[in-house]
């Protein structure tokens, strides 16, 4: 008897020894893991704001405990910024961070405000530090201006890229106004386009239509017509 309670108890001390072991790897394991740090940062989907800028926008730096950080709390820190719209966070076991971001498009200089209009509404002040948006050139009525800048967010940057300057350009006969959503459209290739807003999306074949022109001169993309009127510069054209 004494030799069989010898052996139970040499049996539940290798058991405790075991299970001892057992936990000090595991509370080991997930100290490890609470330490590991922040391996590599991935950034999709930017093409306005440049990656340095996005990692301090979000707070991070390869010091940081990868599973420590708060992937909700890096989202909204991005989503402070007007340039982004959504950021999307994930992180992986291997020591990634992926962000994904959703950027605002640039849509014109308000040449009266002297600011950037973003897609979503906002303006921001730093114009020197981009390029390549058109310019709006006059003033246009409140509710109108809300309209054009829904209606130009939705146009694909290919296109979008070819406007240079944008006019507001109310369509009338003597004194009756026929379309107050009129828009004159300034081309970088030479032609200028007549837009309203209600054909807004006609826009996005302008550089299929272009192909198709052999000179310079107005386009009328404002008609209900799926079909476009061009003239050449010099012919006899309306406002």
């Amino acid at each position: 008897m004494k030799k069989n309670n010898k052996k139970h108890k040499k049996i539940r001390l290798m058991g405790l020894i075991f299970l001892l072991l057992f936990i000090y790897l595991i509370l080991s394991l997930i100290y490890y893991i609470l330490k590991m740090p922040i391996k590599n940062i991935s950034i999709k989907g930017n093409n306005i704001l440049n990656d340095t800028q996005i990692i301090a926008d979000a707070n991070i730096s390869y010091k940081d405990s990868i599973f420590k950080i708060s992937t909700n709390k890096i989202k909204k820190d991005l989503e402070k910024n007007s340039l982004i719209n959504k950021a999307y966070i994930k992180r992986n076991f291997n020591g990634t961070i992926e962000i994904e971001i959703e950027e605002n498009k640039l849509l014109f200089l308000n040449l009266l405000t002297k600011k950037i209009v973003l897609s979503n509404g906002e303006e921001i002040d730093n114009i020197n530090e981009y390029i390549g948006y058109p310019i709006l050139v006059n003033y246009v009525p409140s509710e109108i201006y809300k309209n054009l800048i829904n209606s130009l967010s939705k146009i694909d940057d290919s296109n979008y890229q070819m406007i240079s300057e944008i006019e507001y350009s109310i369509d009338k006969y003597e004194d009756t106004v026929i379309d107050d959503e009129r828009f004159l459209l300034r081309m970088k290739d030479g032609n200028t386009v007549y837009i309203n807003l209600v054909n807004i999306d006609k826009l996005n074949k302008y550089q299929e239509i272009y192909s198709v022109l052999d000179e310079k001169g107005i386009l009328y993309l404002d008609s209900s017509s799926s079909n476009f009127i061009f003239k050449k510069y010099g012919e006899n054209t309306h406002d």
